[in-house]
């Protein structure tokens, strides 16, 4: 909630209308998308250009479906849309993990249209208390830190072994020397790293087996 209210004061502060910042948040729902695109409008940067980085940030989404992928297969197509507009950071972990944790596939989507309705319904209303405070709200109150509290939220119970812990880290250290690109490509470029690792891990640790 924090985090969508954030959002929502953002985008009147980059200088959007009320039903811009709400149109923005329910056809992108992607927090850090849209976060990206407030302050890109805000410097005024041509919306190609916007879109463009919105589009990079988005890109971890990719991995995220290549993850659930298989579990959702025999889906019909109608529900993998629903399924892949409801998708977000929160949604993944939370899914992927009763994925995982379950042989049973023919209702797990039910958990996943659940919990993405519901956190859809509580972004939407913290974005618009968000869009109604407008820049009425003082960075003062640092309400910016939240965006991390929730991203760190989700890393600590998805670290569950020791490769986990190395790709974390080598993310983290990536995302440290990487934070000076432009439009926010070290979230990118700290996902690969971190993917690279875990996978070379679990490689090297199935040779030894």
């Amino acid at each position: 909630m924090p985090f969508g209210f954030v959002t929502g004061v953002a985008a009147i502060a980059a200088g959007m209308s009320a039903l811009e910042g709400l149109a923005l948040s329910v056809l992108s729902f992607s927090g850090i998308a849209q976060l990206i695109v407030a302050q890109l409008v805000a410097a005024g940067s041509p919306i190609l250009l916007t879109i463009a980085a919105a589009f990079v940030v988005s890109l971890r989404f990719l991995m995220y479906s290549a993850a659930v992928a298989p579990h959702v297969a025999h889906l019909p197509l109608r529900v993998r849309l629903l399924l892949s507009y409801l998708m977000t950071d929160q949604i993944f972990a939370s899914s992927v993990r009763r994925y995982e944790s379950s042989g049973e596939r023919t209702h797990l989507h039910w958990h996943f249209i659940g919990a993405g309705v519901t956190l859809w319904a509580s972004w939407q209303a913290a974005v618009a208390l968000g869009v109604l405070a407008g820049a009425a709200v003082p960075a003062s109150w640092s309400l910016d830190f939240a965006v991390v509290l929730s991203f760190i939220a989700l890393l600590i119970p998805a670290v569950r072994s020791r490769v986990d812990l190395a790709a974390a880290i080598v993310a983290a250290a990536v995302a440290l020397v990487a934070a000076g690109l432009p439009y926010r490509l070290s979230l990118v470029v700290a996902s690969l790293g971190g993917i690279a690792t875990g996978m070379a891990l679990e490689l090297l640790r199935e040779r030894r087996r």
